[in-house]
């Protein structure tokens, strides 16, 4: 009996993609502006947010095996695509320096807490190339195969869980400053 020989195998960094899209709001007044967000902003299972991050993590590989050596990840791929739509509000003539202060502390708290999202999405896509990169060979291809598929949906868990108590625990952002008080 001869030790198989574990091949180099290359794991790519994850490819990001990032895209901001905007929905435009009118308005002089605070009042003007929540309720251009609340008829405008992005819709998701009946509710209506301000802001959205909407992230789409993907990986694919393969698993191959030459004889006399260990099975090993080929063709390896993690992109990540982040989308995230936002309010835009260009200040019409007239307003209010308290109104337009207000929304630029809005603004910021919004596009932060979105980033957030976005970190968790990037956190993701490197846990994924990070397992493949540390179990990139068995001597068994379904073995192998098994192992990935089911440590990625537990990085897909923990991402969504974590996701979700970001939600929770800053009540979608309200408590970073996401909202308009007058």
């Amino acid at each position: 009996m001869f030790a198989a020989i574990t091949p180099h195998v290359s794991i790519p960094n994850p490819v990001v993609v990032e895209t901001t899209q905007y929905y435009e709001i009118k308005g002089h007044h605070e009042a003007d502006l929540v309720k251009e967000m609340n008829s405008k902003g992005y819709r998701s299972g009946g509710t209506t947010y301000w802001g959205y991050t909407s992230p789409q993590v993907r990986w694919t590989f393969d698993v191959k095996k030459d004889p006399g050596q260990a099975c090993r990840v080929v063709n390896a791929e993690v992109s990540i695509h982040i989308t995230t739509t936002l309010p835009r509000w260009e200040v019409p003539a007239g307003t209010a320096d308290a109104v337009v202060e207000k929304w630029r502390k809005l603004s910021a708290a919004l596009q932060r807490h979105e980033a957030e999202h976005g970190q968790i999405a990037r956190e993701e896509g490197d846990a994924l190339a990070a397992l493949m990169r540390k179990h990139a060979s068995d001597e068994s291809c379904a073995r192998l195969n098994a192992y990935l598929h089911d440590e990625g949906q537990k990085i897909f868990q923990r991402s969504s869980a974590r996701n979700a108590e970001l939600d929770r625990r800053t009540h979608h952002g309200v408590d970073e400053g996401v909202a308009i008080f007058w």
